[in-house]
């Protein structure tokens, strides 16, 4: 009989942990891609060095606009570590990457604009 309720209980507690999640962390909506350096320059007309990034925040009139031009093409929830993950992946160093998604994060829309040789890759919130 012992061995019994220890089985129901077992069960009980799978089941009531089956749904819950154990990761804390926050979710944020984020867009990626990448394009030309040549493509970066027409858009903003400007420049940026190879090995260099831009960040921009974005007003509530601007978002306004941008937003409506956003498919789910590049679209990803992701929490902070991802967002570091993904800057380290484009070239990013571990201090600047925990610096720029911690910036990210808490912000409410901007962007971020990294060039690598002719390639531009861009992470949007």
């Amino acid at each position: 009989m012992k061995m019994r309720f220890t089985v129901w209980l077992f069960a009980l507690l799978v089941v009531l942990f089956e749904g819950c999640s154990f990761d804390d962390e926050e979710s944020y909506t984020i867009w990626t891609d990448m394009g030309t350096y040549s493509e970066f320059q027409s858009a903003f007309n400007t420049t940026l060095n190879d090995g260099m990034y831009v960040r921009l925040e974005f007003t509530s009139s601007q978002w306004s606009q941008i937003k409506s031009s956003l498919t789910s093409d590049g679209k990803h929830s992701w929490g902070k570590s991802k967002i570091k993950d993904w800057l380290i992946g484009r070239g990013f160093g571990d201090y600047e990457a925990k610096q720029e998604s911690s910036w990210l994060t808490t912000i409410e829309h901007g962007f971020i604009a990294s060039r690598t040789g002719n390639t531009v890759y861009y992470i949007l919130k």
